[in-house]
């Protein structure tokens, strides 16, 4: 299980859809993951910048990869 449910969510129709481990989807999924993190941690590694383009680009590749609307 990962940080957020996006990320969940992503790798789950990665998965289902047998996409391979460097497909876009798997690939901003982690990415938002290690910015979700870090900007979490105790000691945050991760600003509001990195944490909110860690998340437009994996939502963006989530919608792109499933025709689901941006906004």
């Amino acid at each position: 299980m990962s940080e957020t449910d996006l990320a969940d969510k992503m790798r789950a129709r990665a998965d289902a859809d047998g996409l391979p481990e460097d497909h876009e989807l798997r690939t901003k999924a982690q990415a938002f993951d290690e910015a979700v993190g870090g900007y979490y941690a105790t000691e945050q590694t991760k600003t509001v910048q990195q944490f909110m383009g860690a998340w437009a680009r994996a939502r963006k590749a989530w919608c792109a990869y499933t025709g689901e609307a941006l906004v």
